[in-house]
């Protein structure tokens, strides 16, 4: 029988075990931690994203009737509700250059810490001061949440995958997943919360909730994280965003994504107004986007699994524009305005997202190695780190610019007519651009995001725990995988 050489491996958390003597293509790790243990960290982990999810979505049906009654302006709105995810973007960037395994236990738990005292806070701030105070109070408040919202983003991830770095693949599904279910919760949760108590008891149970699991992350995580195996500088990243095939995906995407941004500005005062519906009502609402975009996002994986990623790209930048339009033609026939027309709206919203993200997510990837990047962990971390950048962004834009300004000095009416307008022209784009561009025809027509599109393609090493015998790694998603990708891609979208 025959013996395979024992050797140390330097795992997540230095070294947490060795390989035995077994026989070939056998080992056996055994973990310095209890099974128990690594499992709640990972669910920990799924907390602290669902948390944070909820905290990013809480603020949408609620927050603006509170606001106007504060007096505030709609510009003002848009600027509390789309700093959060400004401070998020800059401090991102900033925590990823400096976090190490030895600071990473440090760095979760003063965001985790510093989450749940912002989100409290932004609660409680309803029973001080009106106008330009309130303002201020909020926007700090918001800014400081956005700051702990990075610390979590960037440590969350590589705590829970060190559990079990020979399925960091499921792990990392598992917990993006985590992060859209958590921005889908926040309306329909804080709908249940606010009879109990008023606009500030929906804020305070969540902030209470991380305090728990800020005691538990400092009982339970390790005090040493995982090691990167691979680093992207700021450069990569310029360099990477700074290509036209990569603009011209990018900058459409970015405009769809949006549509999050308008709708925690702009929806609930216009349902209000309009429909004279109340922000407990308007919080149920909202999940009809958020189901739609839930049941969408895995059906649309399967597409693509089938080779017509390309197809529903196009279909969803030529339709998106029409159904953002349907929100300007009320104010043509009246009779429209109702309940089931903002629902079948805000479905279609949901779908219309969930059509976008998996297709433009892939064609970054390829994108990115076209540009020359060939490992795949390298690709991974450059593509999820822009996509972050490009939603965050466009959830900024939605909510300062579109929901907010624009909103606010033209009407809600006249601003969907502009941004449908704006949607033309870069859908346009893009769909001359998927059409023009071989790269993109080869990766949808002639390999799908499947298993066996993978087989056909050429190998691209990965710098994994698990290699086959000449150092290369295929990555081969089942359709379970894919499933849990489709919802990963939720990254904030999934309160889309």
């Amino acid at each position: 029988m025959k013996q395979i050489k024992v050797e140390r491996l330097e795992t997540s958390f230095g070294e947490m075990g060795h390989v035995t003597s077994a026989t070939e293509n056998d080992s056996l790790v055994q973990p310095e931690f209890s099974q128990f243990r690594r499992r709640f960290v990972v669910l920990l982990a799924s907390m602290t994203l669902i948390l944070e999810g909820v905290n990013l979505s809480l603020p949408g049906p609620f927050f603006p009737d509170e606001a106007k009654t504060k007096g505030l302006t709609q510009t003002q709105i848009g600027l509390v509700v789309g700093v959060f995810d400004l401070a998020n973007v800059a401090f991102s960037f900033v925590v990823a250059s400096i976090v190490s395994p030895k600071n990473i236990k440090f760095f979760y738990s003063a965001g985790m810490l510093w989450s749940s005292i912002t989100v409290g806070a932004f609660g409680v701030l309803s029973e001080g001061p009106d106008g330009d105070i309130y303002f201020y109070n909020c926007l700090l408040t918001r800014v400081v949440n956005g700051i702990g919202a990075a610390m979590l983003y960037s440590t969350a991830m590589p705590i829970a995958v060190a559990m079990y770095p020979d399925k960091a693949g499921v792990i990392t599904s598992i917990i993006q997943t985590s992060l859209g279910l958590g921005l889908c919760m926040g309306p329909p949760v804080g709908s249940a919360l606010l009879p109990l108590g008023g606009y500030k008891i929906p804020f305070l149970v969540v902030s209470s909730v991380e305090f728990v699991v800020f005691v538990l992350g400092l009982l339970f995580v390790p005090s040493k994280g995982a090691k990167a195996k691979t680093k992207i500088n700021v450069t990569d990243y310029f360099k990477y965003l700074n290509s036209f095939s990569t603009l011209s995906v990018v900058i459409p995407t970015a405009f769809v994504f949006c549509i999050p941004g308008i709708r925690d500005t702009a929806y609930a005062l216009y349902f209000e107004e309009t429909l004279n519906l109340d922000s407990e009502t308007v919080g149920y609402i909202f999940i009809a986007q958020s189901g739609a975009f839930l049941i969408a996002g895995p059906l649309i994986g399967i597409l693509v699994e089938q080779g017509m990623g390309t197809y529903v790209a196009l279909i969803c930048q030529l339709t998106v524009p029409l159904f953002m339009f349907a929100f300007f033609l009320p104010s043509l026939v009246p009779a429209l305005e109702t309940i089931p027309w903002g629902l079948a709206i805000l479905c279609s919203n949901g779908i219309t997202v969930a059509a976008l993200m998996n297709p433009s997510y892939l064609i970054l990837e390829k994108v990115a190695i076209k540009q020359g990047y060939t490992n795949m962990q390298q690709v991974k971390t450059l593509v999820a780190s822009s996509y972050n950048l490009i939603a965050s962004s466009g959830r900024a834009i939605g909510c300062f610019v579109v929901g907010g300004w624009l909103n606010d000095q033209q009407g809600f009416y006249t601003m969907m007519l502009c941004y449908c307008i704006i949607l033309s022209a870069t859908g346009l784009w893009n769909c001359l651009f998927l059409f023009k561009s071989k790269l993109i025809r080869k990766v949808f027509y002639d390999s799908s995001f499947g298993a066996k599109a993978l087989e056909k393609s050429v190998k691209i090493r990965m710098d994994t725990d698990t290699e086959d015998d000449s150092g290369d790694s295929l990555l081969k998603p089942t359709i379970a995988d894919l499933l849990l990708s489709s919802l990963s891609r939720s990254n904030f979208v999934g309160n889309a």
